[in-house]
């Protein structure tokens, strides 16, 4: 059994307040069993509500919290996760968005299910986190985290991009497409999956390369170790084309600019239910126990 959790901080999903009611049951939840209960400052503000809860926020989380548990769907949290990956600060996803393959619980089965787990029956995944480097010749323009994918597309125009990439200093292809999703075995199941890359296993020390759209039919999914570093420099564009890091938002690009992708030193660590396993999660979403024509 692993060590019990004792202090939680509450957030989720930001500027939706379809959540209150979620949080309540939470707050009510967890004050009943006695645990010492958090809520996140830009949350508070969100939702317009403290809950009658301290406030803490993100930077001070780690020294007043032992588990952070998110409402919402997926991209909550992605974003939780980028939050707190370098605190260490596990996450445990309850499920109030659509598909989603990071919250396992729903807001029904919280009584049930979470008890067992802030006791110290649960598992622990430690996921890969990406760091990037936007360069802009001499200059580091931006950087930033990424938990599913850096994505490097075409914008809002319909002109295909054209990247140069590189890895570890050894030349791949020259390639014009809509876009390259650079993905963790986390990502694998997000915008890499829905543009033809194969699923990972979520700790597998990989990375994976897909192209969307690219402009030849011998283009594949390249995965390679998590161990190299990614160069891709934008050769052609006949539009403003984007960095974009888990789809959280975009940084337009220049003709010449060169991304850099490499694992960050720290992890995203989530914890589930003890029972849970990845491929049961893939059945459930995926359907594929289903039989065609089945109901």
């Amino acid at each position: 059994m692993a060590k019990p959790f004792q202090r939680v901080l509450l957030v989720s999903k930001y500027r939706d307040p379809s959540v209150l009611p979620g949080l309540q049951r939470l707050r009510d939840f967890l004050l009943a069993q006695d645990i010492p209960t958090f809520l996140e400052t830009q949350c508070a503000t969100d939702i317009g509500d403290s809950l009658g809860l301290p406030l803490l926020p993100f930077a001070e989380a780690n020294a007043d919290a032992d588990l952070v548990i998110a409402l919402g769907g997926d991209g909550t949290l992605l974003g939780t996760a980028r939050q707190t990956a370098q605190s260490g600060i596990p996450i445990l996803g309850i499920n109030q968005g659509r598909l989603g393959f990071l919250a396992d619980l729903s807001i029904d089965q919280v009584s049930e299910a979470l008890p067992p787990i802030l006791e110290g029956h649960y598992q622990q995944d430690l996921r890969s986190v990406l760091y990037a480097e936007l360069w802009r010749g001499e200059e580091r323009f931006h950087a930033g985290l990424a938990i599913n994918e850096v994505l490097i597309h075409k914008g809002g125009g319909e002109s295909m991009i054209e990247l140069q990439v590189q890895i570890d200093g050894r030349f791949v292809y020259t390639q014009r497409a809509d876009g390259l999703i650079i993905a963790t075995p986390t990502g694998s199941t997000a915008y890499a999956m829905s543009a033809g890359g194969p699923i990972l296993t979520p700790t597998l020390a990989a990375l994976l390369l897909v192209l969307i759209c690219p402009h030849t039919l011998t283009a594949r999914p390249l995965a390679v170790a998590d161990t190299v570093e990614v160069r891709a420099r934008l050769t052609a564009s006949r539009q403003s084309a984007a960095l974009s890091l888990d789809s959280h938002y975009s940084v337009p690009l220049e003709i010449g600019d060169e991304i850099v992708i490499r694992r960050a030193p720290c992890s995203a660590r989530f914890i589930h239910p003890e029972e849970e396993n990845f491929f049961q999660i893939l059945r459930g979403k995926l359907h594929w126990a289903e039989s065609p024509g089945e109901d």
